[in-house]
């Protein structure tokens, strides 16, 4: 993991997917994005969708806009990219754990 800042919800499914013996990388670049999660070998990323605030370097528009160009070229490039919200990773990880194993067996 690199020394980027994670989210309380980036931080819960890190530590599950550990704990569930998923390899995964956060916050890695990965061809000039830094999606918050990666997973080796499966051209799987994974992004928590959280509510935006005036704290946030980019308003809700430039983010929806950023996060689009990003899907769009880590698209091209073969990733594939499952969005979850911080709602269901706080209030069911163990299910959106399942959720992403389910994805890395079809891969």
């Amino acid at each position: 993991m690199s020394n980027a800042y994670f989210t309380e919800n980036e931080h819960i499914l890190g530590k599950a997917l550990t704990l569930a013996g998923v390899e995964h990388l956060q916050k890695q670049c990965l061809h000039g994005y830094y999606p918050d999660f990666i997973f080796p070998g499966h051209k799987l990323i994974v992004v928590i969708d959280g509510k935006m605030n005036s704290s946030h370097l980019h308003n809700k528009i430039g983010q929806k806009a950023h996060d689009q160009e990003q899907d769009t070229h880590l698209s091209q490039l073969g990733y594939q990219i499952v969005r979850y919200s911080n709602q269901a990773v706080k209030n069911c990880t163990k299910g959106v754990v399942l959720s992403i194993q389910r994805y890395l067996l079809s891969s």
